[in-house]
């Protein structure tokens, strides 16, 4: 289970050892809702306040399946105001992680119904050989391939190097510069 780290805050109220003591016992009630993971911390702070007849207790949750809980009890026992919070925050929590893992259920069945369609939408197509026009492949300078590129959105040139007679390829590279692949004559 992961581990709640509380962060007691008096407000108005000296906390004493009763007092922490209390607040932590009925605080750890919650680390069995926080999930699984044993190397896990979940932070809270939990506010202790006392104005004239009355106490509130407040409790932030932070980083709790990637959401953050803010409960605020008042009552004029300090007491009864804990036991409020940890109720609500139990409540919180319990629906949280029920959200959660049927959340985690509905995502793992979903990708496996997006698998078994994926494979039944598998069709080879018979493969379409397109003739290109004899002239694109004039034979021409690497100079004039590289300002062909440039002045185009293509990736990438064929053309027929007018100085060595074989095929040749330019392409842009991811850093900017242009590349030059020249293929060996197949006679």
């Amino acid at each position: 289970m992961a581990k709640l780290r509380l962060n007691l805050i008096g407000d108005g109220i000296d906390l004493t050892g009763a007092i922490k003591n209390t607040l932590e016992e009925k605080f750890s009630k919650l680390e069995k809702y926080l999930g699984d993971d044993d190397k896990r911390e979940v932070f809270a702070d939990v506010i202790v306040k006392k104005e004239k007849y009355r106490a509130s207790v407040e409790i932030v949750i932070y980083n709790v399946f990637d959401h953050t809980l803010r409960i605020k009890k008042e009552t004029d026992d300090l007491y009864t105001a804990v036991d409020y919070v940890i109720d609500a925050a139990e409540k919180q929590l319990r629906r949280l992680k029920d959200k959660v893992k049927t959340t985690g259920k509905r995502e793992a069945q979903k990708a496996k119904r997006q698998i078994t369609l994926v494979e039944e939408e598998v069709v080879e197509k018979p493969v379409e050989i397109i003739e290109v026009e004899p002239e694109l492949y004039k034979p021409i300078s690497v100079e004039d391939a590289v300002l062909k590129l440039l002045g185009s959105k293509r990736e990438f040139v064929v053309f027929c190097n007018v100085e060595t007679g074989n095929a040749a390829v330019v392409y842009k590279r991811k850093d900017g510069n242009v590349g030059l692949i020249e293929m060996p004559s197949c006679k």
